[in-house]
């Protein structure tokens, strides 16, 4: 019987993870717009300037089953591309923030990290954002996608944060 080198197997190992997080990659987009969907523009700019973080706690992570060790080499460029997918108008609002958003980012980084490495002392320390609760949804006309806006903006809203129109 042949023995696989480790560093190979860390190797295929980890190119399952990344042929699995690029299979899932529509699933992974769609799960983030369904979680970001109470968050509004103006949340987003507060929580980063109060170092907030969008509620996690009820995100599930099992389907990472043994891989969380990859999980690290996901870097902030993939977050960010993963959420201006999902939500183009908090990507944008983050951007725009510039050094602050970037910091932003990388600490966001490290919350989901930490969410799943120890969910149990994450939860307990949690510092999540709690949205205003006079949110309402808007629907686009053009391409029929939803969004959450805050209820005073709904009437003055003149541009569709995912198909421009």
């Amino acid at each position: 019987m042949v023995k696989i080198p480790k560093r190979l197997s860390k190797f295929g190992s980890r190119f399952a993870f990344e042929f699995f997080v690029e299979v899932m990659h529509n699933q992974i987009v769609a799960g983030l717009r369904k979680y970001l969907s109470s968050i509004g523009t103006e949340d987003i700019r507060q929580m980063v300037k109060k170092g907030e973080f969008p509620p996690l706690k009820h995100l599930d992570f099992s389907t990472l089953g043994d891989n969380n060790e990859h999980l690290e080499k996901i870097s902030v460029v993939r977050l960010m591309e993963y959420i201006g997918e999902a939500r183009p108008d908090l990507a944008t609002v983050i951007q725009d923030m510039g050094m602050q958003g970037a910091e932003y980012l990388v600490k966001l980084r490290l919350h989901l990290l930490e969410m799943v490495k120890h969910p149990e002392k994450s939860l307990a320390e949690s510092t999540d954002y709690k949205p205003p609760a006079k949110m309402v949804s808007a629907t686009c006309d053009q391409c029929g996608k939803s969004f959450p806006v805050p209820k005073e903006e709904a009437s003055s809203l003149d541009k569709c944060p995912f198909c421009g129109q």
